[in-house]
């Protein structure tokens, strides 16, 4: 207590420091260890419940590159072009690899290529993968193998055996993609419970995501050279019949390119990659980090104490 001027003032109280809290945990010393064991017991045996998760990566680089344009002629036929589906700068042209990226990430491409592969039951219906038999291990509170019956309890408007659209999300969340913005590199990985499932879809994604572009292509240039080949036997003009000739020739050119390369939008630089070591979990990460979480939890009501007892002794 301090006097001063005749008025009786609470002296303020010490700050606790980490002796204090370390005395107070000390006091209970054996409580904390066997609290710490348990929980050291508890996570070891979580984490070793927890699937191994094997991750592989793919790089790959654009296949295609940009044309120049057509200069003053092509500003000239910028209207016809347009009509006929050609970009005739190559600043209005969309990058392949762009679109391949999009594509990728997009749900109706992820639910086309899940359904061609029939992939919706390892998506959704595996807990597990078996290293002995290379075989994945099925959920059986979800998927019953028996009679083939979804037995998921899900809320409506989803039903026990899910659609193609949440498939497509859930292998959306497996992938993971990167671009080099200054040389055009892009990496796609993709994280599974099976190793070879892993490479194998994504060495498949590739294929699909060229094949769709290059199908695009095709068809785009098909409708287009029909166009132009009707405009130039309508017209008279000379410099109008030598600009459709020369779009002519570059849709020509972009359709034999599209029938005679597979790896048309991305070329493969290094092949998804056969993952040996899981990726995850640390299963030694998440005890320590669950050791940590409960010595801070036990530090927090050891302040606690101390602090009601020094608020006591005041």
């Amino acid at each position: 207590m301090v006097v001063k001027d005749n008025a009786t003032v609470d002296a303020p109280a010490s700050p606790l420091g980490f002796s204090e809290i370390f005395a107070q945990l000390w006091q209970y010393k054996k409580s904390v260890a066997c609290i710490l064991i348990l929980t050291a017991a508890v996570s070891s045996w979580f984490a070793l419940q927890m699937p191994n998760i094997y991750r592989t990566t793919s790089v790959l680089a654009p296949a295609t590159e940009k044309k120049a344009g057509l200069g003053g002629l092509g500003s000239q036929l910028g209207g016809l072009a347009s009509l006929a589906g050609v970009n005739l700068s190559a600043a209005g042209a969309i990058d392949k690899t762009d679109l391949a990226i999009e594509l990728l990430k997009s749900k109706a491409f992820l639910a086309a290529f899940i359904q061609k592969n029939q992939l919706v039951l390892p998506l959704m219906a595996t807990k597990n993968w078996n290293m002995t038999t290379d075989q994945l291990v099925l959920d059986e509170d979800i998927y019953d193998a028996a009679t083939k019956t979804w037995l998921r309890d899900v809320p409506p408007p989803r039903k026990p055996e899910p659609s193609l659209t949440e498939a497509a999300e859930v292998l959306s969340e497996l992938i993971e993609l990167n671009k080099d913005k200054t040389t055009g590199i892009v990496k796609i990985s993709l994280e599974y419970l099976s190793p070879k499932l892993a490479q194998q879809w994504v060495q498949d994604l590739v294929k699909a995501v060229n094949a769709e572009i290059r199908t695009r292509d095709i068809q785009e240039s098909e409708n287009s050279l029909r166009y132009l080949n009707e405009q130039l036997a309508q017209t008279q003009i000379t410099e109008l019949r030598s600009a459709l000739v020369q779009l002519i020739e570059d849709q020509t050119k972009t359709l034999m390119l599209a029938n005679i390369r597979e790896e048309y939008a991305l070329k493969v630089v290094d092949p998804a990659f056969l993952p040996e070591e899981k990726f995850k979990p640390r299963r030694s990460a998440v005890v320590l980090l669950s050791m940590f979480g409960v010595m801070l939890f036990l530090s927090m009501i050891a302040y606690l104490r101390c602090l009601k007892k020094q608020q006591k002794q005041l």
